[in-house]
């Protein structure tokens, strides 16, 4: 869903001449906008957006109105990224009313442009749409938007999501109950530390640093590049779990920094 875009570098020999040539190229937003919306190919089309929102800081009521009228599905989930970009808080009713949309990827972009724009007032909202949510790619980004605004009573709706999903939206799961979880999670984190194989090693990193953030323990530097499987700071959460789980959470030393 997060297409790359590429976008070519113009080198400009002399100096002097440049404000010139950019001013003498640079195109009104209404005519940017066209173009965007027009564009088939997701790499150009991120392009001109990425050129939008750099060049144009007042474009937001622009690029909200074309959210709201354009019948392109990839225009109006990509402004919604445009509109988080620019900081353009006012597009929160656009965004809280797309939560009830029938795509999945708007639904997914709307949640993510929230938590963006850090918008308080859609926690009620933003809590329905996580808890109704069956597909994956919404799920992330709905979660991720419940931990950048500290939605701590969507806790019920990730424990009881994270058993019905695997690989990667797991791990956004057991990342977001981490944030906004309490000390009787912890348990239930721990219980992904242990690891077998690729998958379970996956859930086991996501679990070692959920526990670092609800526990407020340090399990060492964040392993980088190529390790083993466990990485090192997952054995040292092991080693920690083994010797408090029976006193979790009365034990003296749980939380250790």
């Amino acid at each position: 869903m997060d297409t790359v875009a590429r976008i070519a570098a113009v080198l400009l020999v002399t100096v002097s001449p440049a404000p010139y040539v950019i001013a003498q190229g640079a195109e009104s937003i209404p005519a940017l906008l066209l173009r965007f919306d027009n564009e088939r190919d997701l790499a150009q089309k991120e392009s001109l957006l990425l050129t939008l929102t750099n060049q144009n800081a007042s474009a937001g009521p622009a690029l909200l109105r074309l959210a709201k009228s354009t019948r392109n599905m990839e225009s109006r989930w990509m402004a919604m990224r445009g509109l988080a970009k620019l900081h353009y808080t006012a597009s929160g009713p656009f965004l809280k009313s797309s939560l009830k949309s029938s795509d999945w990827v708007i639904r997914a972009n709307a949640a993510r442009a929230l938590g963006d724009l850090r918008i308080r007032n859609a926690a009620a909202p933003l809590l329905a749409m996580f808890a109704a949510e069956q597909e994956p790619g919404a799920v992330e980004q709905a979660s991720l938007a419940l931990r950048l605004l500290d939605i701590k009573a969507a806790a019920p709706y990730i424990r009881e999501k994270i058993p019905r999903f695997a690989w990667q939206t797991r791990y956004w799961l057991i990342q977001a109950l981490g944030a906004l979880g309490s000390d009787h999670d912890v348990p239930l984190l721990a219980a992904f530390l242990d690891s077998s194989d690729i998958q379970s090693a996956t859930y086991a990193e996501a679990a070692t640093y959920a526990l670092e953030e609800l526990a407020g323990v340090s399990f060492g530097p964040h392993a980088t590049g190529a390790t083993t499987l466990p990485p090192p700071e997952t054995l040292v959460a092991r080693a920690w779990w083994a010797s408090h789980k029976d006193d979790w959470p009365h034990c003296d030393d749980c939380r250790r920094k």
